[in-house]
């Protein structure tokens, strides 16, 4: 419906006409802001209860697991240094190459320690020739001395039953002189026989005491053979005193192959060169660091566990750790080993307090996580995030 409304104002020009609506035609629009609302409102509900249950399964997170973010991937790294001064003479490595456990990986100059061990070597072979040249003589010395200790023995031994035949002719030729003596003095014999045995009995005499100085001759061989076997001891600590000499030279040269081998660095395990520290051509000193190397598949976890929360760490809880590099890379792994002690005991500036001023800050205690599988990507200084699940 069409109304015209006057206004005096204005009067004598064309009244232009208002629309009116009509009383019904508001009604759609208030059931669709009535519908949005309840949208509105169902929506927030929905947020609400979503919200609160994931508020409280991280809150339930939070009362059950121990969480860092700063904990970062260690491994064994291997410094390798020279034992002693010399050239670098190769290096056949560089950083990120692999290798092999027993692998030379550096070469420092070894030609002096290498014509030394040749001179200790002939020095060596000279002893060995002296030590056998002693012992042939001794063999020698021994065969000759037993022969004639032999020698002497078996001649005492006949010259013995020579002086007994001796003995026993002149017992039979004095037997026979007094006989023919007792007749001669009753006149029954003439003197012819008497004295045929009283120059028997001299004789037999005579012979006696030949023998004996021949078996006296024989005992004095045999003597001189003994003593001459003497020689032998002699001979003994001789060739005790040249062995002796010789294991000097041997340990002389066992020091030298041992400086030869130091002067070759080979690599202790099966892993991966992470730095080199000295160039073909420097001249190291001993000790100075040449390369480092680690054992990929030897790598673990340290996160250091604020003293509020170490508590509820032990051995053997699970550990999810996820690693800062690859975000979609998440490893399992278990507590291995609890500090027996703070980090800041092995600061090496302690912080005492003798002014009395105290601030305190929560310490924090190392825990070393065992990985359950290794994972090549893993490398020593990568960051990752740690969570322990302390109830299990």
């Amino acid at each position: 419906m069409n109304l015209h409304v006057a206004n005096p104002a204005s009067r004598g020009r064309e009244v232009q006409p208002l629309d009116v609506l009509e009383p019904g035609s508001e009604q759609p629009k208030s059931a669709k802001a009535s519908r949005r609302r309840m949208l509105l409102a169902g929506l927030g509900c929905v947020l609400v209860l979503v919200g609160g249950f994931y508020a409280i399964q991280w809150l339930r997170w939070r009362a059950t697991h121990v969480s860092e973010n700063d904990a970062r991937v260690e491994g064994e790294v291997v410094t390798m240094a020279s034992r002693l001064d010399g050239w670098l003479v190769a290096r056949p490595v560089i950083e990120g190459d692999p290798v092999k456990k027993g692998q030379v990986v550096a070469q420092i100059d070894d030609r002096d320690a290498r014509l030394r061990l040749h001179a200790l070597e002939a020095s060596l072979a000279a002893a060995d020739a002296q030590i056998q040249q002693s012992i042939a003589q001794r063999d020698t010395t021994e065969k000759i001395t037993g022969a004639a200790v032999d020698d002497a023995q078996a001649q005492i031994v006949a010259q013995e039953a020579t002086v007994a035949s001796a003995q026993h002719q002149l017992e039979l030729a004095e037997v026979n002189f007094n006989r023919e003596d007792q007749l001669l003095k009753s006149g029954n014999t003439p003197k012819k026989t008497w004295d045929e045995a009283q120059s028997t009995f001299l004789q037999r005499q005579d012979d006696r005491r030949q023998a004996e100085a021949q078996l006296l001759s024989h005992k004095a061989a045999l003597e001189s053979a003994q003593a001459q076997r003497g020689q032998l001891a002699v001979l003994d600590r001789q060739i005790d005193v040249q062995r002796q000499q010789r294991q000097t030279l041997a340990a002389q040269a066992d020091q030298l192959r041992q400086e030869i081998a130091d002067r070759r660095l080979v690599s202790p395990v099966d892993g991966m060169v992470d730095k080199t520290l000295a160039e073909v051509g420097n001249f190291v000193q001993a000790g100075q660091w040449v390369m480092m190397v680690h054992d990929p598949d030897n790598v673990w976890v340290e996160a250091e566990i604020k003293e509020t929360a170490i508590g509820s760490v032990a051995v053997g809880q699970p550990v999810e750790v996820t690693v800062d590099a690859y975000p979609d890379l998440v490893l399992h792994g278990r507590v291995l080993r609890v500090g027996n002690a703070a980090t800041n005991q092995f600061a090496l500036l302690p912080s005492p307090n003798p002014s009395g001023n105290f601030t305190k800050i929560t310490q924090r205690v190392p825990v070393r996580i065992a990985l359950d599988r290794h994972d090549a990507r893993l490398k020593p200084g990568l960051m990752v995030e740690v969570s322990i699940d302390v109830p299990h």
